[in-house]
């Protein structure tokens, strides 16, 4: 995952400025996992917020979960109504409706910045604000 989210370059940019591989490779597990953190508050949990208020509009719990559906028993899905507009899709309710590669962009976007903050001011500031965050 490192790997992909933190390219060589950047890995080398930081190596220079650190010093020591040990802190480089702290450095970089701690960007991954506000890559985590971000991912989760951004893509995660309102995507199981929306199918936990799905499941309770349909009755399904728990227990209808852990069963096999019969091939009788299908749902059908409705389409939620959108507004197409000249920069994206919207809601009823105004919210933008990303599309798969948008949510990962911002995501990203996020993460890039606590890098970027990371390099420009240091260590202490940037987790110290980042934990604040949370």
């Amino acid at each position: 995952m490192l790997r992909n989210l933190f390219p060589k370059g950047r890995y080398r940019e930081l190596r220079s400025i650190v010093k020591s591989e040990k802190a480089t490779l702290t450095i970089a597990s701690l960007f991954l996992e506000m890559f985590i953190t971000e991912f989760y508050k951004v893509i995660w949990q309102p995507r199981c917020d929306i199918v936990a208020d799905w499941e309770r509009t349909k009755g399904i719990k728990k227990q209808d979960l852990r069963k096999k559906i019969s091939a009788q028993q299908r749902i059908v899905y409705e389409r939620i109504p959108t507004q197409q507009v000249e920069d994206g899709t919207y809601d009823l309710k105004g919210r933008k409706i990303f599309k798969c590669g948008e949510q990962l962009s911002v995501t990203l976007e996020k993460t890039r910045q606590y890098i970027n903050q990371f390099i420009k001011n240091g260590n202490r500031r940037v987790v110290k604000a980042f934990t604040k965050a949370i």
